[in-house]
């Protein structure tokens, strides 16, 4: 009886979803309750270990814990069982309220993801999205198995190493030779592999992350530019964390990450397009600057100011390129990230503080 007694005690302290996924249905419902629940802990036992989405996996669930979507649904279709593994049509649909407004202003979302299961003795686990690997010649490309995508993705390979060497060429930085790149058929898609209240984008990373594209449409010719374009910035994103040693990377502010990509995928934006980048950060030096220290983390900035961070970052690369030479980034970002101390960086640069950095960043772009 003690015995008995003991095991129920000890049942009872078990995550209930891992007890009740017997079925790929029940386990639906499991990663329906602990997302609308917001529960990040509950959300990350449901995942499969070494599924494409384990690393993804826990930023996902974070998001869910500060932007609980209490209304999502997840509903398996179309569940093909092999042994002790399944592949799935995942359907998400779920209220995304932007940032500041309330959830009647909600965006409608709805998304399909061809998924894959796992059962682990006799209970299923989630492990993420589905994919077909293309050849290449640099890391790993991968294409959303869906209908035509694996065909249209196989053109993008030999642009992989072209996009790395840019990096190189601008920055200095060797890019990771097992870069994972993801490419998705659509923005909705992608973002709903990141996070559910991410709005619609077409690039993303994260340290330890794959990087993950939407596949451009338009000519030959207009795909590989936006092709080398995206890939040009998120491998910077890659280069740079490499460079700067685990966890320190999140020592270098985030306008400044994002200002080091655009600049380093200049060749592959339009004159067109980059004058227009330009304009509008020169706009922002002259009225509407927000100070760099509120576009420094990532999580705590508003949507609304995330232009401000692409565009007020690449100004302020441009400005240290011209006025400190070729290294003049790099080398307030090597600063960056052996310090945190923005003070210290600045100086590192040559200017007496950051305040002053600023000061002479936002006069230069005014000026321009």
């Amino acid at each position: 009886m003690i015995f008995r007694a003991a095991l129920l005690v000890g049942l009872t302290l078990l995550c209930p979803a891992a007890l009740a996924q017997r079925t790929p249905r029940e386990l639906a419902q499991a990663l329906q309750q602990a997302a609308r629940a917001g529960d990040a802990a509950a959300y990350r036992t449901l995942l499969a270990a070494g599924g494409t989405f384990t690393v993804e996996g826990v930023n996902f669930a974070a998001d869910l814990a500060r932007r609980t979507p209490t209304d999502v649904t997840y509903t398996f279709s179309d569940v093909r069982q092999e042994g002790a593994r399944a592949s799935a049509n995942l359907t998400l649909a779920w209220t995304r309220v932007p940032e500041g407004k309330s959830r009647a202003e909600g965006q409608p979302s709805r998304v399909t993801l061809p998924v894959g299961l796992v059962r682990v003795g006799e209970v299923w686990r989630y492990a993420g999205e589905a994919f077909t690997p293309v050849k290449t010649g640099l890391g790993t490309l991968l294409a959303l198995n869906v209908p035509g995508l694996p065909e249209r993705v196989a053109p993008l390979a030999p642009l992989l190493p072209r996009a790395a060497q840019e990096v190189r060429n601008v920055l200095g930085l060797p890019v990771p030779e097992g870069a994972v790149v993801k490419v998705y058929p659509d923005s909705p898609r992608l973002s709903a592999s990141v996070y559910l209240s991410l709005p619609p984008v077409a690039g993303w990373n994260e340290p330890g992350e794959a990087i993950k594209l939407v596949m451009p449409g338009g000519t030959p010719a207009e795909v590989e530019a936006a092709t080398l374009r995206v890939l040009t910035h998120e491998f910077t994103h890659l280069a740079v964390g490499l460079a700067a040693g685990p966890g320190r990377d999140k020592r270098i502010p985030w306008w400044l990450h994002e200002g080091l990509a655009n600049f380093a995928a200049r060749a592959f934006v339009s004159e067109r397009g980059w004058g227009a980048w330009q304009s509008r950060v020169n706009g922002y030096a002259r009225s509407g600057w927000v100070p760099l220290t509120d576009l420094a983390d990532f999580p705590n900035v508003p949507e609304a100011r995330w232009d401000n961070a692409y565009r007020q970052g690449l100004g302020v690369v441009e400005f240290l390129a011209a006025t400190r030479g070729k290294e003049g980034p790099w080398q307030l970002t090597r600063a960056f990230a052996e310090t945190g101390e923005a003070d210290v960086a600045a100086r590192t640069a040559g200017f007496p503080s950051f305040a002053a950095l600023e000061t002479a960043a936002r006069t230069w772009l005014a000026a321009r």
